[in-house]
C-alpha cells in the first residue's frame, strides 16, 4: 500500500529527514512518534506531495508519487494537517462537498451518491448544526472535527493525521478513536504523527519512532524500554488495568 525507500530531506544544508524506510500495508495502523523538531510533520508532508524535492521513492499502490496527479492523489489519500487555515468564508457543507470533487465530472453537479455518503458523514460527526456555519465562527475542536469528517467523506483508502487530537474535548477525543478503529477494521491504511503516545500506542499495529530525522525503530508494534528511552531521553513503564494497556513515563 504504501512503500518508502531511503527517503532523505533537507533545508538550506540542514538536514531534516535521512534514509527514512518502511512498508505499510492496507489495514495497517501505524503511530510516527518522536520529540519535537524529529521530521515528522515533514515526512507526512512527503507522503501527501506537500513536498516533492526530496531523494529516495515513495510509491502509493505500487505506483511512484511524483507520476500520481494531484486528482489521481484524492482519490487515494487524505492529509489532516495540525493547523487549518481558511482565508475565505465557506460554510462547512461546501468544504465537506469538496471532498468528492475528485469523483465529480467536470460538467456536472454532484450525484446521488455525493450526497449519500455526505448525509451519512454528517450525522455520524453530528454536523447537522454546523453544516450552514462559516468554517472561521467555529472552535479549534469544532473546527477539527469538521476536517476529520472531510478525510471520511473524501472515501479513500489511505489517512494521514498530523496531531489529530489537538483541541479535541475527551468526548471528541473517545469518539475519533472509535472512528479509528472502525476505519481499520475497513481495511483503511491509517498513518499518525502524534505526541499522545500514550493514548495510541494500544490502537496501533505498526510504530516507527523518529529522533534528529533517522529513525529509530520502525516496524510491528512492540514495547521496547531501551528503544522509548532512546527516542525520548525519558524511561517508560507499563501496567493492565481492567484489560486495557496503560503507557506512562515513569520518572
Amino acid at each position: 500500500m504504501i512503500k518508502i525507500e531511503n527517503i532523505c530531506y533537507g533545508i538550506n544544508n540542514k538536514e531534516i529527514l535521512s534514509d527514512i524506510a518502511t512498508t505499510l500495508e492496507k489495514g495497517d495502523f501505524c503511530l510516527v512518534f518522536g520529540p519535537n523538531g524529529a521530521g515528522k510533520t515533514t515526512l507526512l508532508k512527503i507522503l501527501s506531495g506537500l513536498i516533492t524535492e526530496f531523494s529516495g521513492s515513495v510509491f502509493i499502490r505500487g505506483k511512484d508519487l511524483k507520476e500520481l496527479s494531484r486528482k489521481e492523489m484524492a482519490k487515494i489519500l487524505s492529509y489532516q494537517p495540525q493547523f487549518e487555515e481558511f482565508s475565505l468564508p465557506i460554510s462547512i457543507k461546501e468544504i465537506l462537498l469538496s471532498g468528492r470533487y475528485p469523483y465529480k465530472s467536470f460538467f456536472k453537479d454532484y450525484s446521488k451518491e455525493d450526497f449519500r455518503v455526505y448525509k451519512n458523514v454528517v450525522r455520524q460527526f453530528n454536523l447537522k448544526d454546523f453544516i450552514n456555519r462559516n468554517i472561521n465562527t467555529l472552535s479549534g475542536g469544532e473546527r477539527k472535527k469538521v476536517m476529520l469528517a472531510s478525510a471520511i467523506i473524501q472515501d479513500v483508502s489511505i489517512i494521514l493525521y498530523d496531531e489529530p487530537f489537538t483541541f479535541l474535548d475527551p468526548e471528541a477525543v473517545s469518539n475519533l478513536k472509535k472512528m479509528m478503529l472502525k476505519l481499520q477494521k475497513e481495511g483503511k491504511t491509517q498513518v499518525v504523527v502524534s505526541h499522545n503516545f500514550e493514548t495510541l500506542f494500544p490502537m496501533v499495529n505498526k510504530i516507527m519512532a523518529i529522533k534528529h530525522g533517522r529513525v529509530v525503530y520502525s516496524g510491528e508494534k512492540k514495547f521496547d524500554k531501551e528503544m522509548l528511552k532512546t527516542t525520548y531521553n525519558t524511561p517508560f513503564e507499563r501496567v493492565t488495568f481492567k484489560e486495557k494497556e496503560i503507557i506512562f513515563p515513569y520518572e
